[in-house]
């Protein structure tokens, strides 16, 4: 087994808000540095696992599109594509965060305005109920209870079921 010490990459996960400038030497005499953010499945992780990186990285490559479709065209794309990429494992980190809530939702926003060609002082509301899409506190919200009632119903030997704390049956 050969390993391409060019992709190799070195993070410690922690929780001190000082940074670990250490590294790794490896048998061959290649040195790895220490990094403060690595990609690892397409989901990025920084020192304290708080998903921070990834879901700014996410957003911030998703604004920068630009559309010539029509509205209902417009929408199944935002909807498909970009929502895919940003909820993704939502389930896992959404916790009601305000700061994330308002990256998130000036990106919906963007979005709305970019499929109805609207003013940046339309009403966001008015512009929700005209695209039929929902909030992004109850799209984030309804994804992670949609998880849980899944985790409800898997058999209890399953190993996520095994790992998740239920405190009620149905």
């Amino acid at each position: 087994m050969q390993f391409n010490d060019s992709k190799s990459e070195l993070i410690h996960f922690e929780s001190h808000k000082t940074t670990l400038n250490q590294m790794i030497i490896l048998l061959n005499n290649t040195i790895i540095k220490s990094k403060t953010c690595v990609q690892w499945l397409k989901v990025w992780l920084n020192r304290k696992l708080n998903f921070k990186v990834h879901v700014l990285h996410s957003l911030f490559k998703l604004m920068n599109s630009e559309w010539k479709l029509n509205v209902k065209s417009e929408k199944q794309l935002y909807l498909t594509c970009i929502t895919s990429i940003s909820d993704y494992e939502v389930e896992i980190w959404w916790n009601n965060q305000k700061s994330y809530l308002v990256k998130f939702r000036k990106l919906q926003n963007a979005a709305l305005r970019k499929i109805l060609n609207a003013f940046r002082t339309s009403l966001i509301n008015a512009m929700q109920i005209k695209v039929e899409i929902s909030s992004m506190k109850i799209r984030l919200n309804q994804k992670c209870k949609n998880y849980a009632i899944w985790i409800v119903k898997l058999l209890k030997k399953h190993f996520i079921r095994k790992r998740t704390f239920i405190t009620y049956s149905f």
